[in-house]
C-alpha cells in the first residue's frame, strides 16, 4: 500500500472550504442592494473558484499514477457507481426538499421530476459535478495509457495543447464576444486540470515558490480587480461570464498556483492542521452535496437577508456555520452502513 500523501489532503480539505464559501457568497449575492455589496459577495465567490480545479487536480495525480492499477471491476463497480448512486439518491432527496418546503406540492411527481433532472438536467446546480467526475471516470482507461507511455515532453505538449485550445481561445472568444474558428475535439476543460495536477505532482511542470506565489497573488489580484470593474457595469457580462468560468485563464494559472504552494508544504507536517484537513478530505464528498441544502434552507426557505445585519462578516458567519453543520451531519452519516460508501 502506499504512503498516505498528506499534501493531497490539505488540498482537499481547502477546496472544500472553498466551495462551501463560494456557494454561500454567491446565493447571499442575490440580496446585495447595492453596487458594493454585489461587488464583494461576488469577489469572494470569484477569489474561490481555484477549489474545483483543484479538486480535478488532486483527481488527476492520484488515478493518472502509471503504477496505480485501476481494474474495470474497480472503474464501473466502485468509483463510476458511487457517482451513479449519489446522483441519484441526491437528486431525488433535493426533488423532495424543493416539494415540502419550497413549492409545498410533495406527491408523486416529486419522485418523478427528481429521475427527470437526473437525465436532462435541472437540479440544483452544483450536481455538475457528478456528471462531471462520471465523464472523467468513464475516459479514465484512455488517459491512463497516454500518462503510462507518456515522456514528459509528451505531457508538457499535451497541456499546451489543451491550454491554448480549452483556456486561451475561450478566454479571447469571451473578451470579443466572437466564436473563432479553431477549436479541438473535446468539450471541457477539466481534462487540462487532470492532467495539470498530474503534471505537477510528478514534477513534469516544477513549480518553485516564487512562481507559484507570484501566479497565486496575481490570479487573486486579476480577479479582484475584474470583480470589482464589472460590478460598476462596464462590460459586465463578458467579465462575469469569464470570471465564472473554469475556462478562464487566469482561473487556470491561480488554481496551478493554488495547488503548487500546497505541494511544497509536502514535507512539513503540522499534527494539527494535519488532523483537521484528513477530516474533512474523508468528508468533502459528502459536504459538497450536502452543504446546498443548508445554503437553500437558509437564504430560499427561511430568506435570511445577510445585509440587513452584518452583511460580509454575517455571510462569512454562514459559510463557517454550514460548513460545520455539514461536517457533523456527513461523519454522523458514516456510521450508517452502505450510505458510508456513497458520501
Amino acid at each position: 500500500m502506499k504512503q498516505r500523501i498528506i499534501y493531497f489532503s490539505r488540498i482537499k480539505a481547502l477546496a472544500c472550504i472553498g466551495v462551501v464559501f463560494l456557494h454561500t457568497f454567491y446565493a447571499a449575492a442575490a440580496f446585495a442592494k447595492t453596487k458594493g455589496e454585489m461587488a464583494a459577495m461576488l469577489t469572494v465567490r470569484n477569489l474561490m473558484m481555484w477549489a474545483v480545479p483543484c479538486f480535478v487536480m488532486v483527481s488527476g495525480a492520484l488515478l493518472l499514477d502509471g503504477e496505480r492499477e485501476i481494474s474495470y471491476k474497480k472503474l464501473f463497480g466502485r468509483l463510476i457507481l458511487r457517482m451513479a448512486a449519489a446522483l441519484v439518491i441526491f437528486s431525488v432527496l433535493f426533488s423532495c426538499f424543493d416539494s415540502l418546503l419550497i413549492t409545498k406540492d410533495f406527491g408523486l411527481k416529486t419522485f418523478t421530476r427528481g429521475f427527470k433532472q437526473i437525465i436532462y438536467g435541472g437540479g440544483w446546480r452544483h450536481m455538475w459535478y457528478l456528471y462531471l467526475m462520471i465523464a472523467i471516470y468513464l475516459l479514465l482507461p484512455a488517459y491512463k495509457l497516454i500518462t503510462k507511455a507518456a515522456k514528459p515532453r509528451d505531457i508538457i505538449y499535451i497541456l499546451a495543447v489543451y491550454t491554448v485550445f480549452l483556456s486561451v481561445l475561450p478566454t479571447i472568444e469571451g473578451l470579443t464576444g466572437k466564436d473563432l474558428a479553431f477549436y479541438i475535439c473535446t468539450a471541457s476543460v477539466y481534462p487540462l486540470y487532470l492532467f495539470l495536477g498530474y503534471a505537477i505532482h510528478n514534477g513534469i511542470i516544477r513549480l518553485n515558490v516564487p512562481l507559484c506565489v507570484i501566479l497565486t497573488l496575481a490570479g487573486a489580484a486579476a480577479v479582484t480587480g475584474l470583480s470589482i470593474w464589472s460590478a460598476g457595469g462596464n462590460s459586465a457580462p463578458k467579465v462575469n461570464a469569464l470570471l465564472g468560468n473554469y475556462s478562464f485563464i487566469v482561473t487556470v494559472l491561480f488554481s496551478a498556483g493554488v495547488f503548487g504552494l500546497v505541494k511544497l508544504t509536502e514535507n512539513k507536517p503540522v499534527k494539527i492542521i494535519d488532523m483537521i484537513a484528513a477530516e474533512l478530505e474523508k468528508c468533502s464528498f459528502g459536504i459538497y452535496l450536502i452543504h446546498m441544502a443548508g445554503l437553500k434552507l437558509i437564504f430560499v426557505v427561511w430568506k435570511v437577508d445577510p445585509f440587513a445585519s452584518g452583511g460580509a462578516l454575517t455571510v462569512t458567519g454562514i459559510s463557517i456555520g454550514v460548513l460545520i453543520a455539514s461536517y457533523i451531519i456527513v461523519r454522523l452519516l458514516k456510521f450508517i452502513p452502505y450510505v458510508n460508501r456513497i458520501i
